[in-house]
């Protein structure tokens, strides 16, 4: 039997790893020329950047395992993470830690609250939800203006299925304590204890699933035949496979099976996924923040989320060094607020005014990177059409797996056990 696999993230790197250590030929396709997906760490002049911030806090002990194999030395970090309001910055998570903001908005946050919590209101949007666990005056300042930034949409049109343990529900009194003390010790937040490897960017903690001669970099999956069971690359080349397992996008997965009925198609054009442009940045000092990194609700900021690798480990820039990364995200709902090759000018004049860089003088380079798929978004569509897309997709023969593959809100840890889980259903298959 030989399996192909579409996508080279941790998800297609775990069930290729999986597959062939119980002997299956395994043949595993990547657009890109390197391998880690989501997850790939770039090196340039000594700075190392990741794809966005990732850090690993999952308590699943396999998975911990593998991680720490493929990094060797990992680095076990206490999160520190704030948030920047309107000249204020605030602990994270933020509605724990108001101290410092106006008195007249603070009042009004915890009159709201305890509003809320007297009289609970029905839930069916995440506005609802925000309404609900915040009171009316902290939703609208706080999430709902970062949903606009991070989600690109408008809180009524998410749902709750993906809040989980991501948003911190406070109680009345954590508010009223974090409005009088300049600081409230507690465990807010799902993320306090994480790794992080020592050297070489997060995508190392995928190097013991990694199969070198299995890889097939650089090819770009334009089309699939399930009747004759082959892919058809974008150098015109084809190559044959008895089983499929795919993380790429889902709408990118239908659009390349030619025979997927018109119905699947309409609904793989339903779901929504956000975009990002990233802007990498080189300064010549490392004193930047104590934090490893912070939002920003503000929205006449470009970004949402600012990161400091150097921070998550000393090899992601030389010494005396910083590095920043921050995230602007786009989508059909809300576009870029400027031409990509404008960002990084835009964020290093708006760092300046954060007060984060001292002057446009300390940045020694910055570039941007354009992602296309970033963050599912979990619209009210996405359950709908996904209900119509997965039995489909089940129903010929692939196999899914992935943040983008199931098109879930995967972290790492997530991506490699639905790999795992993928490669299982095949070998379970096979007489």
């Amino acid at each position: 039997m030989s399996v192909a696999i579409i996508g080279s993230g941790f998800a297609g790197l775990a069930a290729a790893d999986a597959l062939i250590s119980a002997g299956v030929d395994v043949d595993v396709y990547d657009e890109r020329p390197h391998w880690g997906g989501h997850a790939h760490s770039i090196e340039l002049d000594g700075f190392t950047f990741d794809e966005g911030p990732h850090v690993s806090f999952t308590s699943d002990e396999r998975v911990k395992d593998v991680f720490a194999a493929g990094a060797g030395e990992v680095e076990h970090l206490e999160a520190r993470i704030t948030n920047y309001f309107r000249g204020h910055w605030l602990e994270h998570p933020a509605q724990c830690h108001l101290h410092g903001l106006d008195p007249e908005l603070i009042s009004r946050c915890i009159a709201d609250l305890a509003r809320e919590q007297a009289s609970p209101r029905a839930v069916d949007t995440y506005a609802d939800w925000c309404r609900a666990r915040f009171g009316d005056t902290f939703a609208e300042e706080f999430p709902f203006a970062y949903t606009r930034k991070y989600w690109t949409v408008e809180a009524e049109m998410l749902t709750t299925d993906w809040v989980g343990s991501r948003v911190y529900p406070p109680k009345l009194e954590e508010v009223v304590r974090g409005a009088l003390e300049p600081e409230q010790k507690g465990d807010f937040h799902y993320l306090s204890a994480c790794r992080y490897p020592r050297r070489g960017g997060y995508q190392t903690f995928a190097g013991a699933l990694v199969h070198e001669d299995a890889l097939r970099l650089g090819s770009r999956v334009v089309g699939i035949d399930l009747d004759d069971s082959f892919l058809r690359l974008a150098d015109g080349s084809t190559r044959g496979f008895d089983r499929l397992i795919s993380t790429m996008p889902l709408p990118a997965l239908i659009e390349t099976i030619a025979r997927a009925p018109s119905e699947v198609k309409r609904a793989a054009g339903e779901l929504l996924c956000t975009s990002v442009v990233l802007v990498d940045i080189a300064v010549s000092r490392s004193d930047l923040s104590r934090h490893h990194w912070f939002y920003v609700y503000d929205e006449d900021v470009s970004f949402s989320r600012v990161s400091f690798p150097h921070m998550l480990a000393a090899s992601n820039a030389p010494e005396g060094c910083g590095a920043i990364q921050v995230e602007v995200y786009h989508s059909r709902h809300r576009p870029l607020p400027c031409a990509p090759e404008s960002l990084p000018g835009r964020a290093v004049e708006e760092l300046v005014r954060l007060k984060v860089l001292a002057s446009p003088g300390e940045v020694m380079w910055a570039r941007h990177r354009e992602v296309p798929y970033a963050n599912v978004a979990f619209d009210h569509r996405r359950s709908a059409a996904l209900d119509t897309i997965v039995p489909w997709v089940k129903s010929v023969g692939v196999a899914l797996a992935g943040r983008y593959g199931e098109w879930g809100y995967h972290w790492t840890d997530d991506a490699t056990r639905s790999g795992w889980d993928a490669a299982r259903s095949i070998l379970a298959a096979i007489p």
